[in-house]
């Protein structure tokens, strides 16, 4: 259906699966775009079923989201099921509920930070149900019950990304004209927990560009951060292999960054900031391939790569012109 409908998707037209939503500005505007659907539909002989059709709509339910000329904003039946939904008892009951308020997490700013007591339950092997996930239980209710409506997104419009950091998480907001249109919140994990705050706050900007790529590309578009050294992002200097490799996910974008005191920045809470040193960015073209270790490392300790490994040196002249027969052990295996 994207294929059927290319010309069309993001002008008027959304499409999920067999689910098509046509929007227009206007009654006018609206007759045309449906007889250019239909006519599509027609020529590739598609067929819709009018019992499941309606047209003409000011509100409409779609993939679970009421739209209307306001924007976007949850389905009311959906918040009503998380509210009522009783604490729960087991992993699985856990899951469900966190299955159904993650679906609509792009409404909730620090999503990730609020439901992680909720998360770190799913890890353990005993379920426990503690109070601090009694108290996480009910703020992710609270928040979802209060989500706001969220803007629908205009192309020939400026995008602003808004980007925050703290020490276990990260947030964003993707808005026009000072109107939320996605929230993004993710927890940080693993190495990236021993991250400097720099590079935590760089670690939110890489997250929110590859998130809403296909809202950014190809115009420009303004990237809003409470952490002052981030304005020289692209005159860093470039030393190391991880830093060509996150500087390489920005190209492409054609953004300019912006500093936002912390006070001032309702969509983030305020950090501690750092000078660091700038540079220039000469070029990134250092390429360090990693298959052959990658290949090494996966027949070490297989006893069919070890046997046919020394089969093949048997057969082979060795490094001192050792005869044939003579079958030293691979000093790599």
């Amino acid at each position: 259906m994207n294929t059927v409908f290319a010309p069309y998707l993001r002008k008027f037209v959304f499409v999920f699966f067999d689910d098509i939503l046509i929007y227009s500005e206007n009654l006018q505007d609206h007759v045309r775009h449906l007889t250019l659907v239909l006519e599509e539909l027609r020529k590739n002989q598609l067929f819709a079923k009018r019992s499941t059709c309606t047209f003409g709509q000011q509100r409409v339910e779609y993939l679970g989201h009421i739209i209307t000329e306001e924007g976007v904003a949850t389905d009311p039946a959906k918040i009503e099921a998380m509210t009522q939904w009783p604490a729960p008892r087991s992993v699985k009951e856990l899951r469900g509920f966190l299955g159904l308020t993650g679906y609509y997490r792009k409404f909730i700013k620090h999503y990730s930070t609020i439901s992680r007591p909720l998360t770190e339950l799913l890890k353990k092997d005993h379920f426990q149900w503690t109070e601090e996930g009694q108290q996480a239980f009910v703020a992710l209710k609270r928040a979802m019950s209060t989500a706001p409506v969220l803007a629908m997104p205009d192309f020939n419009k400026a995008f602003v990304l808004e980007t925050d950091a703290s020490g276990t998480g990260i947030g964003a907001v993707l808005s026009q004209e000072g109107k939320p249109i996605a929230y993004l919140s993710k927890a940080i994990q693993g190495k990236n927990l021993g991250l400097s705050t720099y590079e935590k706050e760089f670690l939110a900007i890489l997250m929110a560009t590859q998130k809403w790529r296909h809202y950014l590309l190809p115009k420009s578009f303004v990237i809003r951060t409470d952490h002052e050294s981030l304005k020289h992002l692209l005159e860093q200097k470039i030393i190391t292999p991880m830093q060509q490799k996150r500087m390489w996910k920005l190209m492409g974008f054609n953004y300019t960054i912006a500093y936002k005191k912390g006070k001032e920045n309702m969509a983030a809470d305020a950090l501690s900031r750092r000078e660091v040193e700038s540079g220039t960015s000469l070029a990134i073209t250092a390429i360090v391939p990693t298959w052959m270790s990658e290949l090494e490392d996966s027949y070490k300790g297989d006893a069919n790569c070890e046997q046919l490994i020394k089969e093949v040196i048997c057969h082979s002249p060795g490094p001192s012109g050792s005869p044939p027969g003579t079958c030293p052990d691979p000093p790599y295996v």
